[in-house]
């Protein structure tokens, strides 16, 4: 016969009976997030010194960009004045934003281009590094024109030819 009024209890487990005595985390699993934490706050701190890299490179871009554009706009105007555009050496350049701290150079230089009575002009701009390594940003603008000069020799021969020729003649009619 069964007896019912004995308290039936549930058999006990190993792992039972380690839940009941530990009520917290152990040491292992504590270093172990420690560990995951700090390796994903590094990889965060990475991308973010990477994308503000990016950004200062992305604006001394930009800057090397409009003060390229400049120069050679200046450039074009004085040649249709009728003024030969002329080679510069490097020589620095005050940026276009007032609040910029990067120091810009500019080089112009003017090549006969492969197409006769054509010059090739090209304006480099360098953002310099303050640490004094490899520029921070480079650009470069190349324009092809017709050469202010083309055949203004010739047509200056042309007029002291002339010009002889008529001399010659009026000393020739005055014989």
């Amino acid at each position: 016969m069964i007896d019912f009024a004995k308290k039936v209890t549930p058999p006990t487990c190993f792992t039972c009976s380690m839940r009941r005595k530990t009520s917290g985390f152990s040491l292992l699993e504590m270093m172990l997030s420690l560990a995951i934490l700090g390796m994903s706050l590094a990889i965060l701190a990475q991308i973010a010194g990477t994308g503000t890299d990016a950004a200062r490179e992305a604006r001394d871009l930009s800057q090397a960009r409009l003060i390229a554009s400049s120069k050679m706009s200046e450039i074009l105007v004085s040649a249709s004045t009728g003024i030969s555009p002329a080679g510069a050496p490097a020589m620095p350049v005050e940026s276009m934003d007032s609040a910029a701290t990067t120091q810009f150079q500019v080089q112009v230089d003017v090549v006969p281009a492969p197409m006769d009575g054509m010059l090739a002009i090209r304006v480099g701009v360098e953002a310099l590094d303050p640490d004094g390594g490899p520029p921070l940003a480079t650009y470069a603008l190349t324009r092809w024109m017709i050469d202010p000069l083309l055949g203004l020799k010739e047509l200056a021969e042309e007029e002291a030819a002339l010009r002889e020729e008529a001399a010659n003649a009026d000393s020739a009619a005055i014989e």
